[in-house]
């Protein structure tokens, strides 16, 4: 029995979830149009996809739809069930396995933002439930760095929004983290790690997640500045 697999992404690529698109899910109908897609019918279910067991080529097409999918879902956070009979059913269930905190807090400038943004953001949403970013404002970049951002606050709180990672986002107005811990509920603080040793204390756990090497703002905007400009 030979599978054909239509695969738009690599597996090296290390994809998430989020990255499975209504482009690539019209393709998958189009391609198996004997088969029913619905996409999140419950709090539990993220994908549910089932056909008749009245042709002959079912099964195959089946484990064809599978490897398809789990490259988007074949990581900790989804389970894929199967289910044979009369019916043939894939169903992608999330995990049920609960995160290490409900309410998680971080914070940063996000002026020109980068990749260690995003991984820090990533692995802060992988510990907790509810992610709460913090971003500086304006006002308060001047007062702790003595310049104005290059992106104004209105746009890079609308850029950290943006981020699937993202829950809830809050302006950062000074550095009282004990006041957002209070206010907001929070479980624990996540940070870059190289805040070891220097990160203020709260009545929170602090968790560091690994920063990214030769990747910072500041670099960042030394370099363009480097640039030579367009005449």
């Amino acid at each position: 029995m030979s599978i054909t697999v239509y695969y738009l992404y690599t597996l090296n690529e290390q994809l998430d979830s989020s990255q499975m698109t209504d482009s690539y899910l019209h393709i998958l109908i189009s391609k198996y149009p004997n088969w029913n897609f619905v996409t999140d019918p419950d709090d539990q279910v993220k994908l549910y996809i089932s056909c008749k067991c009245e042709f002959d080529d079912a099964l195959t097409e089946m484990l064809e739809i599978v490897k398809n999918i789990g490259i988007f879902f074949d990581n900790k956070d989804y389970v894929i069930k199967l289910k044979k009979g009369n019916t043939l059913a894939i169903k992608v269930k999330h995990s049920k396995k609960p995160k290490k905190y409900n309410k998680m807090y971080t914070s940063g400038c996000f002026d020109i933002f980068h990749f260690g943004h995003l991984n820090i953001l990533k692995r802060s949403k992988q510990m907790c439930d509810h992610l709460v970013v913090g971003v500086s404002t304006d006002e308060l970049i001047l007062k702790e760095k003595g310049r104005l951002p290059i992106i104004p606050f209105e746009e890079r709180i609308k850029l950290v929004k943006a981020i699937n990672y993202v829950d809830e986002v809050i302006p950062q107005t000074d550095k009282n983290k004990q006041r957002i811990v209070d206010e907001y509920n929070i479980d624990a603080i996540s940070v870059g790690d190289d805040w070891k040793g220097r990160f203020p204390k709260t009545t929170c756990p602090v968790e560091y997640v690994a920063y990214t090497e030769n990747v910072s703002s500041t670099i960042l905007k030394e370099t363009l500045h480097l640039q030579p400009q367009a005449t």
